[in-house]
């Protein structure tokens, strides 16, 4: 490891995307490419082969993100543990190559084949009816989300027997990802009153799952004896709640798993996931024990989780509540340069650098959607109307979660070269992202989107790594300015210093080693799919809906009530009054009539009216953004 002083440290946040997660994996992939070419020639200078590499050092610390950039962290985590291609334009016919870069086949391959496309998978009815894994034939999600559990365990069920060595990923690499948890974390604050004192409960559903990648060595287990209401924020925990994760023994690989699929819970849309965790790994996480982050006080009761060692909850989308979790991959990154120092006071007394003068950490955010809307009119029309109201309740919601006061203030610094952005740009088309339709879930339509993105991902990378991940040479940072000591071309644009500096490395031991620059990622064709094929869909809609409409009151555990009988919640009045069930007082005329007929013709008909709503809404969204071939009108 070179000098400290002579390394970039940088955490990457990858904010939530659904099926575009393809982009985030594009991005991912072309940035690995650079760093291992970049790390090529360094030692071929070391060893005296080479000459005019920026000799300076870029370590990647943190890996975290939200929903499908969650996913794309812990994929990424067990895919840097071994060797892999990139995956271009010109290989990515090679089916070796693309299936062996877990980047490109968990997010574009996903489950198809040549017999069978993610649709087919995902309007299944598999999940319901499959007494194996749904005894009760629960309702889970609109969609069959199975591939899920298989392309997560494909990635990080493998086991490792030699880490493949790459100096600019951290061996002890963090991991996280966001999610919410629907159990949540029980909180009781103690007030003093007029008559005394008196308690105020509440719960907290912000919830993430923090790992760190240990070596294949068996790793001393974490000190489980912690007297929390005696610790402090200032005082040291064993492994700071982060779970450690080992691929070589498989050491709580499962757990990631289970975070990974928790984090991509899209609601409603894709199956809520368990995690099941080290009650301790809760506790010494000072972002979910928040005695943490303040003074111990009688004050406050941290009896937050239940009692025993392990942690059970149920979870969904961690987009739901932070789809960008920026801060918190900002304050990993800084609590990993605070503990270099040794001087406890100038521990405590550490803030970020921020100017490109000193700067030595950056956080890299990848954001497929990016909140590009137009500014609101002018003549803003208040809607009373409850089918107005209702939907602007869930927006303002889910935007005041998004909301960080915090960034937004930082935003106007006009000096601070630690955050940067990479986002999908083409060509000043309005719709850059081909799986953005349909909220994101458009990728699992076509695997042409999906490929789109991903190369899309890799062009856009490229073009940040040379034009925009970068820092004025007039500033005299000590770190660029080692780096590029008597370097005179590569990773200099006009007076700027790439960070990451973006070349390849051609030649072999014979003929000699010399540099060039990184071939273009040419744009790739805007995709389209073709109108045939969204209404060949209809019939396996129909089953899908008809399959969902007859099990969706299914549960673990429910009771069937007898009208005559008392109520299942033991009320004695509604016992009396509800001695009939809704459908029966509703259409008790029918009495004898054969209702259970008319409540299947009802099933029965209703299914292909919200089969062709859901086509409709389909053909509307992708004939906007330009996917669609109107195929079915040159029959």
């Amino acid at each position: 490891m070179e000098n400290q002083e002579n390394t970039f440290h940088a955490g990457i946040c990858m904010a939530g995307a659904v099926s575009a997660g393809a982009y985030t994996a594009g991005v991912m992939d072309y940035i690995l490419e650079s760093l291992e070419h970049w790390e090529k020639a360094k030692q071929l200078q070391r060893e005296g082969k080479l000459t005019g590499v920026p000799k300076h050092n870029f370590i990647i610390d943190v890996l975290g993100g939200a929903s499908a950039g969650g996913m794309t962290a812990a994929i990424t985590a067990a895919a840097v543990q071994q060797d892999f291609e990139p995956v271009t334009q010109d290989n990515v016919a090679d089916t070796a190559i693309a299936s062996g870069n877990a980047l490109y086949n968990s997010w574009v391959n996903l489950k198809e084949d040549a017999g069978r496309d993610m649709m087919d998978y995902m309007l299944s009815t598999d999940d319901i009816l499959n007494d194996e894994f749904n005894a009760f034939k629960e309702v889970r999600a609109g969609f069959n989300s199975a591939f899920v559990k298989d392309l997560a365990s494909a990635v990080l069920d493998k086991r490792v027997t030699e880490r493949y060595s790459r100096p600019y990923i951290s061996a002890d690499l963090d991991v996280f990802t966001t999610i919410t948890n629907l159990r949540g974390f029980a909180y009781k604050v103690i007030f003093d009153t007029s008559t005394g004192t008196r308690e105020h409960r509440m719960k907290m559903h912000r919830d993430y799952a923090f790992f760190k990648l240990s070596d294949t060595k068996a790793e001393a287990p974490v000190v489980n004896n912690v007297n929390i209401k005696e610790t402090t924020a200032s005082a040291e925990l064993p492994n700071d709640g982060r779970i450690p994760v080992n691929f070589a023994t498989g050491e709580n690989t499962d757990v990631l798993k289970q975070a990974a699929m928790s984090t991509g819970a899209f609601p409603v849309g894709l199956e809520s996931r368990d995690l099941n965790r080290k009650s301790k790994y809760i506790q010494q996480n000072k972002y979910l024990n928040l005695i943490l982050s303040g003074q111990s006080s009688d004050k406050i009761q941290y009896n937050f989780l239940p009692e025993g060692d392990d942690y059970l909850s149920l979870n969904v989308d961690g987009g739901v509540i932070n789809n960008e979790p920026y801060e918190i991959t900002q304050q990993l990154l800084d609590d990993r340069q605070k503990n270099t120092i040794t001087d406890a006071d100038a521990r405590l007394a550490y803030t970020p650098k921020t100017k490109a003068s000193e700067f030595d950490s950056v956080v890299l955010m990848i954001d497929p959607f990016p909140n590009d809307e137009e500014t609101e009119a002018v003549d803003f029309v208040p809607k009373k109307a409850w089918i107005n109201v209702l939907p602007s309740i869930l927006s303002a919601m889910r935007g005041q979660l998004m909301m960080k006061d915090d960034q937004v203030k930082r935003a106007y610094l006009s000096d601070d070269y630690t955050r940067f952005l990479i986002m999908p740009v083409r060509e000043k088309e309005k719709y850059t992202i081909a799986c953005g339709s349909l909220g994101g879930f458009g990728g699992f339509f076509s695997k042409d989107f999906r490929k789109h993105d991903y190369f899309l991902g890799r062009r856009n990378c490229q073009y940040f790594l040379k034009k925009h991940f970068t820092a004025p040479q007039s500033a005299g940072n000590p770190i660029l300015k080692f780096g590029y000591e008597g370097v005179d071309k590569w990773g200099i644009v006009n007076e700027y210093l790439a960070l990451l500096p973006d070349l390849r490395v051609v030649g072999d031991e014979v003929n000699g080693y010399s540099l060039t620059e990184s071939k273009e990622e040419v744009l790739y064709p805007y995709p389209q799919i073709k109108l045939s094929y969204i209404l060949g869909l209809r019939d396996k809609m129909e089953k899908r809906i008809k399959c969902v409409l007859d099990n969706v009151q299914n549960y673990e555990g429910r009771v069937v009530r007898n009208p005559n009988g008392p109520h299942p919640s033991g009320s004695a009045i509604l016992t009396r009054i509800r001695k009939k069930s809704w459908w029966g007082r509703s259409v008790g005329y029918l009495k004898g009539k054969g209702t259970d007929v008319y409540l299947s013709l009802g099933k029965t008909f209703g299914k292909g009216p919200a089969a062709d709503f859901l086509i409709d809404a389909i053909i509307i969204d992708m004939e906007k953004r330009g996917l669609i071939d109107d195929d079915h009108r040159k029959v």
